[in-house]
């Protein structure tokens, strides 16, 4: 079950065409011929588990967020992505993609999970980086569902299997012969271990008279940089940087959930939307002239990190998702580029 957030961010200005925007694509393979998803170099055979497979679509028309589905008749369905999220965090995007079962009233009734959600390690690894679990629906014809998610480098590999026979051990099992049936490339960046999120200890206190402030140009170009170093998963000496734990805050629902870093106790947060890669950050902005510049905002694409006007205090996470939506960006930097790109007026 996929669900992401349609925000018009940055449309509005005509600054910027996210990925999430872009028309989606089917990818035409025969039937018989495996596929290669070349950004992850994962290889996709004709079956798995001994369930053909079916239709293969890209969101992004660039390889960035891949849908394929895979089906034993009407028993068993198999749907796995790839999809290159803009934080890499398995805790996070577990979270989220659970949230959107456990509230599918519509297909699932009131969702029971078989179990803890668990920890393991995926092919080819040594950690146990990755989480999965099963769930029993409450309605409809499914006797159970179950999800999973694995690391492979700056990629993740959802795995959702529902089914109309398998109780939930043997779609369990099920779940391991389809990760089983994927080829995966050779060499795989160890991932840090999985702990399924938690709630927060404590609430963050949100203003709500929070505004947007002024553009300013050198605080545009400041925050691009600090968020194309922090992209790079290094610190200031070159060193790799291990991704922080999360905990939730508040509620989740389907169309967002607020994450705070461990550390990050109160100014800061993440706004994770849908289930599909994407978010907003918000943070105490830095300024080389020791003033108050409020709190820098950025919306986290599959490509690239588009940076907002800042708030002159902590935003609610729908005045941040407001903003977002209908102000346009005043800088840019694509993933994996040092070039910012300057939109507001020098």
């Amino acid at each position: 079950m996929r669900f992401t957030v349609p925000l018009a961010l940055a449309l509005a200005a005509g600054a910027i065409l996210p990925a999430a925007a872009q028309s989606q694509a089917q990818i035409n393979v025969p039937a018989n011929v495996s596929w290669l998803h070349e950004g992850s170099g994962l290889i996709l055979r004709s079956k798995i588990a001994g369930m053909p497979r079916g239709t293969i679509q890209d969101s992004t028309r660039v390889g960035l967020d891949m849908m394929v589905q895979y089906a034993e008749g009407e028993e068993t369905a198999v749907t796995l992505y790839i999809y290159r999220p803009a934080l890499m965090s398995v805790p996070l995007w577990f979270d989220r993609s659970e949230t959107q079962i456990l509230s599918r009233l519509d297909v699932f009734g009131t969702v029971t999970p078989a179990g803890p959600a668990r920890a393991f390690a995926g092919p080819k690894a040594a950690t146990a980086s990755a989480l999965r679990r099963v769930y029993v629906p409450g309605k409809g014809p499914n006797k159970s569902t179950g999800l999973a998610i694995i690391p492979l480098g700056e990629w993740l590999v959802a795995v959702r299997v529902s089914s109309q026979s398998l109780d939930p051990a043997a779609l369990d099992a099920r779940i391991d012969a389809v990760i089983a049936g994927i080829v995966w490339p050779d060499k795989i960046a160890e991932s840090p271990a999985a702990v399924p999120v938690a709630a927060c200890a404590d609430a963050l206190a949100y203003d709500s008279h929070a505004k947007s402030m002024k553009p300013d140009a050198g605080q545009s170009l400041l925050g691009a940089l600090i968020i194309g170093v922090a992209d790079a998963g290094k610190d200031k000496d070159g060193k790799p940087v291990p991704p922080p734990l999360y905990c939730r805050e508040g509620a989740a629902t389907r169309q967002y959930a607020v994450y705070r870093a461990a550390g990050d106790t109160k100014n800061s947060y993440t706004l994770a939307l849908g289930d599909a890669g994407r978010v907003v950050t918000v943070w105490p902005g830095v300024s080389t002239e020791k003033k108050d510049v409020g709190y820098q905002v950025s919306f986290g694409d599959l490509d690239r990190r588009l940076v907002y006007p800042n708030f002159d205090k902590l935003p609610e996470p729908q005045a941040l998702i407001q903003a977002v939506s209908q102000l346009r960006p005043v800088s840019a930097v694509a993933r994996g580029s040092k070039n910012v790109q300057i939109f507001v007026p020098k």
